[in-house]
């Protein structure tokens, strides 16, 4: 029985292990290549989505359409989420009055949300929907469903970057100044 209980423990770290180098030569091939185009998704999908905000008032992502607009998937549940809000938010402190808009779309409960926000307050628009959100990350290339998950769009719609997993400050700063309307 011990045997047993080391063979499944074994064979369980290595299929960890190579789901784990899978998903991290994904993650590098979608830095270095050009963007492939998104199935099912093109400005007026993006534009005519609404979300509700945690008070529950349906807010239109085509609000924000004449900005760069970064939409973060991310949950309360989710530690690597959680770490990069903070420089989600420096972000929209030092590009905001350029012409950049984050988002915040939660895989959660406007009740976790609204928790998550009194002890860790952003200043970009956090919209929870526990049962679209993912759904509609995977319309916008998300194709494993995992979180963080995010995407930049320029400003009337196309899709100029996408990231699953946590972006750096470096990377995004860059990539903002060099793409926020001038």
């Amino acid at each position: 029985m011990p045997r047993l209980l080391i063979g499944l423990i074994v064979g369980l770290v290595a299929i960890l292990a190579g789901l784990a180098l899978w998903l991290n030569d994904y993650d590098a091939a979608d830095r270095t290549k050009p963007l492939e185009p998104t199935a099912n998704v093109n400005s007026a999908v993006i534009y005519a989505t609404s979300f509700p905000d945690i008070t529950g008032r349906s807010q239109s992502l085509g609000q924000w359409q004449k900005k760069l607009l970064i939409l973060n998937f991310w949950a309360t549940w989710c530690a690597p989420c959680k770490e990069e809000m903070p420089l989600l938010a420096e972000l929209q402190a030092e590009f905001g009055s350029k012409g950049l808009q984050i988002v915040g779309i939660a895989v959660d409960s406007p009740l976790n949300v609204s928790n998550f926000q009194k002890t860790s307050p952003v200043n970009y628009p956090l919209l929870p929907d526990e049962g679209r959100a993912i759904d509609f990350s995977k319309r916008l290339g998300n194709r494993l469903g995992l979180l963080p998950y995010t995407i930049v769009v320029a400003p009337g719609g196309e899709v100029i970057f996408r990231r699953m997993g946590p972006v750096t400050k470096r990377e995004m700063s860059a990539f903002i100044a060099q793409n926020i309307a001038k």
